[in-house]
């Protein structure tokens, strides 16, 4: 029998706001899902809640360019080469050729099945740090609040730190200071007719 997520209510309450540590169901294989995007959610939010960063490291489109197979890993999956070049400061490798993932695979009526699942990581993993991997920063809700602040001539620590006393603390908000600062500059510059939105 295949158990998965076809009931719309459900699905929203179990892929809305997984905070690090909340208990979310692990992938087995026959899950089902409407989309790859509620796979892609209910990944990330599986990801969140055990303390690690999610990308997509496979793709296979059918002839109708429609997704037929992919795959969801750890940030760490695969090999990574050292490209520093100072070799008394080498850069920190973030590869560790974890073989964490889910292998997904496209069903004739248009569902998402997962057909593969390997979930041992061969690093420590760290629910209280999640909030920095690069997966889980999203700006979206605060978006226009730290441009109306920026437009009002609000300095942009105090601009940042309302979104904190919003949220209810810093482990709360999806972003840092850094991709705010970041946001408020290229905000800045395409009023400034610099540069192209994107």
């Amino acid at each position: 029998m295949e158990e998965g997520f076809n009931d719309d209510k459900a699905n929203e309450q179990e892929l809305k706001g997984v905070l690090p540590g909340d208990e979310v169901k692990k992938p087995v294989v026959g899950m089902v899902f409407c989309s790859e995007e509620q796979v892609r959610s209910y990944y990330n939010n599986y990801a969140r809640s055990q303390g690690f960063g999610v990308i997509k490291v496979s793709a296979k489109n059918g002839s109708d360019g429609k997704s037929r197979k992919f795959s969801l890993a750890c940030a760490q999956y695969g090999k990574q080469k050292s490209i520093a070049r100072d070799t008394f400061h080498p850069r920190p490798l973030i590869k560790t050729n974890c073989k964490a993932k889910i292998n997904v695979t496209a069903k004739d009526d248009g569902k998402f099945i997962i057909a593969r699942v390997y979930l041992d990581h061969n690093h420590a993993l760290s629910p209280t740090k999640v909030r920095h991997f690069r997966c889980n920063k999203a700006l979206d809700p605060h978006v226009k609040r730290l441009e109306l602040n920026d437009l009002a001539g609000i300095k942009l620590n105090k601009n940042f730190h309302s979104a904190v006393v919003e949220a209810g603390g810093y482990e709360n908000l999806p972003f840092g200071e850094k991709e705010c600062r970041n946001y408020i500059a290229k905000a800045r510059r395409l009023r400034l007719g610099i540069g192209s939105p994107s």
